[in-house]
């Protein structure tokens, strides 16, 4: 399953979100018993629970760094990695793991959000680089994966479970959000991206954002699922097709170690 947080913060010396940061990631300890892993640079800090799927070596543990410049913290599996892998090392790029966490974050690094659908998978990353200062957050296509985040004056916090976000020192004093609330109320559940907390959300599936140390923030949508008439099928013709739809995911999916 594994778990993934961080934050980024606007104004220097919060103390307060230091001393606390460590326990937000403990409460992800159910997601991810095989390791706990938790980096820092400048304003930034990135934290992460694995369950461990692909590689299961210390070096694919997370956050992982490239060029002491890029971190990234990644949750979830691109299901065609070994693709990926060839594209970049036909570009002269090295790796030095064997999982998709490392092909994600090259991919990120050679092809820049671009990347993020070539991607056939289900994930939620956070990418943060140094030396432009901006944090990076994407979920996959149809948002299996969770990503939360909340967006103070201090600064941005995200987390793959909403109580993190409770937890979060910068949440306190932020009343209900009336749309979150209303949304709940009329549909039994909240949909991204509202949450239940103003300036607290859930980002969209197929999206992105990125903000820099300065509060600016950039977002788009990398995919939206097609909107088309079905094709004129017969019943068998509809049949072979999804099986054979079927048939392709499983065979993607059953890649692991162990």
């Amino acid at each position: 399953m594994c778990g993934i947080c961080g934050e980024l913060q606007f104004q220097s010396g919060d103390g307060e979100t230091a001393l606390q940061f460590e326990s937000l990631i403990d409460l992800m300890a159910r997601r991810g018993p095989d390791d706990r892993g938790s980096w820092a640079a400048g304003p930034c800090r990135l934290g992460f629970r694995r369950l461990a799927i692909l590689d299961l070596s210390p070096a694919a543990n997370q956050p992982m760094v490239v060029d002491d410049r890029f971190a990234v913290v990644f949750n979830g599996e691109v299901y065609n990695f070994r693709e990926l892998r060839a594209d970049l090392e036909q570009q002269g790029v090295q790796f030095r793991t064997s999982g998709d966490t490392e092909v994600v974050l090259r991919a990120l690094i050679q092809w820049g959000k671009d990347a993020l659908n070539r991607f056939n998978g289900m994930f939620a990353l956070g990418l943060y680089d140094r030396r432009e200062r901006n944090l990076l957050l994407a979920r996959d296509h149809a948002g299996i994966k969770p990503l939360y985040y909340l967006h103070v004056p201090q600064g941005i916090y995200f987390a793959s479970q909403y109580d993190q976000i409770m937890a979060h020192p910068w949440r306190d004093g932020l009343p209900v959000s009336s749309d979150g609330l209303a949304l709940y109320l009329r549909l039994g559940y909240i949909p991204a991206p509202y949450a239940i907390l103003e300036n607290t959300f859930m980002l969209a599936p197929g999206s992105w954002l990125r903000i820099d140390g300065n509060g600016e923030i950039d977002r788009g949508v990398y995919y939206a699922f097609p909107r088309r008439t079905a094709p004129d099928l017969s019943s068998r013709e509809a049949y072979e097709a999804v099986n054979e739809a079927v048939g392709n995911a499983v065979r993607r999916q059953m890649v692991s170690d162990v």
